[in-house]
């Protein structure tokens, strides 16, 4: 089996970026509390920095910090019959066409990693998050790779009589 894999080093630093933002949010929350020459307007500032940094990093840390603690590190394992996520496997005959969307915010400011959206015969989707644990390069050379394997291998071969 072949597999489209991210580098481990990758996560972890990304990790440590974001739990460096992370403490951050909390030692502006710990000022607060501290600083006894802490003015309203300093208070509120610290506060909605918290409130947007934590939710939106706190995430980043856990995506990526899960990543490099897994045993492997493949976003996907395929063959010529089918493609997995290690959750899910599908057959490449079932699979119409890949697009990659890109990361968002959503609704209270939790943040939508960017992911690989698989549109399926049965008018479906399946979608595989990449955790920000590929590069540009390396996330269009995936691209790339996933609509050639399903050029490839998703197509009904034609019988000859």
């Amino acid at each position: 089996m072949d597999k489209i894999t991210y580098r481990k080093s990758l996560a972890f630093w990304k990790a440590m970026g974001s739990l460096m933002f992370v403490l951050i949010c909390l030692f502006l929350l710990l000022l607060i509390f501290i600083d006894e020459d802490i003015s309203a307007l300093q208070i509120f500032f610290f506060i909605t920095s918290a409130i947007i940094g934590l939710p939106f990093f706190g995430s980043y840390l856990v995506v990526c910090l899960s990543r490099t603690l897994r045993k492997e590190n493949y976003l996907f394992i395929f063959d010529e019959h089918s493609i997995s996520d290690g959750i899910r496997t599908v057959p490449w005959s079932a699979i119409t066409k890949v697009e990659f969307e890109g990361a968002s915010i959503r609704k209270w400011l939790r943040p939508r990693f960017p992911a690989f959206i698989f549109y399926l015969n049965d008018r479906s989707t399946w979608e595989v998050s990449t955790d920000y644990v590929l590069n540009d390069v390396e996330l269009n050379q995936a691209g790339k790779q996933l609509r050639n394997l399903i050029n490839q291998h998703g197509k009904p071969k034609k019988k000859r009589s």
